[in-house]
């Protein structure tokens, strides 16, 4: 299928990673007999230094993980690109770098042989020589891939994350890790009507998988959304941890609590 479109630790901290531990405890007994708690994953797909600067200290500042898909050849530090010492500070946040291919410039579906291992294997390289982590998850840039690519993203991956697919939801016991649904926070949406959709995956049991692309104070298409939409999502998300209605995880932490159910 080919799919093209769309440092202080005092009392206060501790505290409140025993809330939350206490919060899970609670939503984990009071769950339908052999029900989980729902998963919810939060996936950036931006390397800028604009969003790096503005928009990751609100996850940070809220204790949230997730994942940064990024090509990597944009991360030399070059005016307005992160840099490798932003990419490194991700993990001492509860954040992992995931692949998103070297260039983006491609169609990894049309690319020549040549081209396409070099969209999966350059990344590869970088982002463990840049990070000392290896990358075990990788999202097709434009949204593109056919067999032919996925058959190559075995060879350097564990999982492979689409653009969309099925609005973000992927069941516990149905869940190719090559075909994982993602989708972009829908800017036409209020935080109210997100909130509803991550408490609905919490309470139901299943893993839901957000996009962010840019953040501004006025969207104008849709791959962007408001700051305010941002923070209240987030916000959100913070709030149902905490009551343990749901678990916010990196995609690599996912992959260990959903089952590979191939197709």
């Amino acid at each position: 299928m080919r799919e093209v479109s769309r440092t202080e630790v005092g009392p206060g901290p501790w505290l409140s990673g025993l809330s939350r531990a206490f919060g899970l405890a609670v939503a984990l007994l009071a769950a339908p007999a052999g029900a989980e708690v729902g998963i919810v994953t939060f996936t950036v797909d931006n390397v800028t230094s604009q969003f790096f600067r503005n928009q990751m200290p609100e996850f940070f500042e809220r204790g949230i993980p997730g994942t940064l898909f990024g090509q990597s050849q944009p991360i030399t530090g070059a005016p307005g690109d992160m840099t490798w010492e932003d990419a490194r500070g991700l993990a001492g946040h509860g954040w992992e770098f995931g692949a998103h291919g070297y260039t983006h410039a491609y169609m990894l579906s049309q690319a020549s042989d040549d081209v396409l291992e070099m969209e999966l294997g350059v990344p590869a390289a970088q982002i463990y020589l840049g990070t000392g982590i290896f990358p075990v998850t990788f999202a097709s840039p434009n949204g593109d891939y056919d067999e032919r690519v996925l058959q190559r993203v075995r060879v350097y991956y564990k999982a492979h994350f689409r653009g969309w697919g099925n609005e973000g939801i992927n069941l516990f016991d149905r869940t190719d890790h090559y075909h994982i649904n993602r989708e972009h926070v829908s800017n036409q949406k209020s935080v109210d009507e997100i909130c509803a959709e991550m408490e609905r995956a919490g309470r139901e049991g299943y893993w839901l998988v957000y996009i962010w692309h840019r953040v501004v104070d006025v969207p104008t298409y849709e791959y962007e959304n408001s700051v305010a939409q941002f923070e209240g999502v987030l916000d959100c998300a913070a709030r149902l941890r905490d009551e343990g209605v749901v678990r916010l995880m990196t995609a690599r932490d996912a992959l260990e609590v959903v089952p590979h159910t191939p197709k």
